[in-house]
């Protein structure tokens, strides 16, 4: 469907700028509160706005290549098609060669903090736009009590309703970005919106994918939905690493990992064998699955926390008794003498 179009800007364009403006401005907000250089901040910024959308640009033709006769439409930015994650993918290269121009002098963390606590934002304002673009939408409602929105949008196109998948994801970034809010405020430190954001905007998104009709497939493999995954799975591993880098081998922690990896086995079953008779029972159990995911990656990162400031704890307690011990030592060997 073509773009809805005022002059050469379409409501779905000017949803995608206003996220991009609500994003930076948070972002600055953000990284006053957090102690990050602000004037860094400024530099970067027109870099990954140029870079995200290139790669946002470049992810999507690449993928869906057939839909261009003509090579030079690939590159006209004003009739659509882009991939958030290619945006993503942008942001991050910015992100990554300025750790690199700075020669390591900087930390990559605190930026992708910002980045992540305010991208959210920009996720729900930007997904809202497709309302008028109508696409990320999912099948057609055959209900005729879920024909309303936000449960499901009319779509000209084919003069039916289908199921907003795009109002679902806005929703959740709003749930999002204000338990991130939470999260920090509780656990003080830093990696945490980072953490949580690549968690809960991914394991639920890899779900959406599979309701969508428009997601940019090669074959039957959903391209956004097989980066979501291997984005938990990775953030989740890279945890445990962590984990058992701090604590040594502790089986209960057996106990968690193996709870996520018989969930991501039978999610990945019910998405493997979902056919239209068991679509709604298989995404059920997807849901749930992705829930348990979600669950258990943010719990280990709590576990994480928690006995990183057990360790700290220690180390502050040792200093004080070695003190002790050599006020003590000198007097004992007077008296002997």
């Amino acid at each position: 469907m073509q773009l809805l179009k005022t002059g050469v800007l379409s409501f779905h364009g000017f949803f995608i700028s206003v996220a991009i403006v609500v994003m930076l401005l948070y972002a600055f907000v953000y990284a006053s509160k957090h102690k990050f250089d602000v004037s860094t901040l400024m530099y970067l910024t027109p870099a990954a706005i140029l870079f995200g959308f290139a790669g946002a640009r470049l992810l999507y033709v690449t993928v869906c290549d057939q839909e261009y006769v003509d090579q030079a439409d690939k590159w006209r930015f004003t009739d659509g098609g882009y991939s958030l994650f290619g945006a993503a993918a942008g942001v991050v290269l910015t992100a990554v060669v300025w750790w690199l121009i700075t020669k390591r002098k900087q930390k990559l963390l605190p930026l992708f903090d910002v980045i992540c606590a305010s991208a959210p934002l920009a996720i729900a304002i930007g997904r809202l736009g497709s309302i008028f673009s109508m696409d990320c939408l999912g099948d057609v409602v055959e209900n005729d009590g879920l024909r309303f929105f936000p449960i499901s949008i009319y779509n000209n196109a084919d003069e039916s309703f289908h199921y907003a998948i795009f109002f679902y994801e806005a929703v959740w970034c709003v749930v999002i970005f204000f338990f991130i809010i939470y999260s920090e405020e509780k656990l003080k430190r830093r990696g945490v919106a980072s953490y949580v954001f690549a968690v809960l905007y991914c394991g639920l998104r890899s779900v959406f994918e599979s309701l969508r009709t428009d997601s940019m497939s090669v074959g039957f493999i959903m391209i956004s939905q097989i980066i979501s995954v291997f984005t938990l799975i990775g953030v989740f591993v890279w945890m445990c690493v962590k984990i058992s880098r701090l604590t040594g081998f502790k089986p209960k922690y057996l106990i968690s990992y193996g709870i996520f990896t018989v969930s991501f086995v039978i999610a990945f079953l019910s998405q493997f064998f979902m056919y239209s008779n068991t679509k709604v029972r298989n995404t059920i159990i997807m849901l749930i699955c992705c829930i348990v995911m979600m669950a258990v990656a943010l719990y280990n990162g709590v576990v994480y926390i928690d006995e990183s400031n057990k360790k700290k704890a220690r180390k502050k307690r040792l200093p004080d008794k070695t003190r002790r011990f050599s006020r003590v030592a000198p007097a004992q060997t007077n008296k002997g003498n």
